[in-house]
């Protein structure tokens, strides 16, 4: 399966959990590694910014998660006019804040088939989201 990562779980990899929820969230990314695993810049952007703002890590440990535990197994789709084209449909037809509308159209662009994502805003899209059980 083709599958659009999101900010969402690359926080939980980069953010101190509880034992239990670490391994949970592990085991699923290491279920997703058997996939085909894509993302964007803006999710990059996001899981940067939110692990500073809201749970006060540290930009260049967050890089570090990224380039050694991201990069190397998900493949980073570009964004341009035709993702901004569609993402405004999405913004209107769903109701969505600008960056998931954003990587709805990536999906759609790119042809993949769902999204890893704790986000439930995606339920009411056309688009498939997994996210531990």
């Amino acid at each position: 399966m083709r599958i659009f990562i999101d900010a969402s779980l690359i926080i939980y990899l980069n953010i101190p959990l509880s034992e239990s929820d670490a391994k949970i969230i592990e085991d699923f990314y290491k279920k997703l590694l058997g996939e085909d695993l894509y993302t964007d810049v803006l999710a990059l952007d996001e899981a940067i910014y939110v692990s500073k703002k809201k749970y006060g890590i540290d930009v260049k440990d967050t890089i570090v998660l990224i380039d050694n535990v991201i990069l190397p197994y998900v493949e980073i789709l570009s964004l341009g006019n035709m993702e901004y084209l569609k993402a405004r449909e999405y913004i209107l037809k769903y109701n969505l804040k600008p960056s998931d509308a954003l990587h709805i159209a990536v999906i759609d662009n790119y042809n993949l088939q769902a999204i890893a994502t704790e986000d439930s805003d995606y339920d009411r899209t056309h688009v498939k989201r997994i996210w531990v059980k």
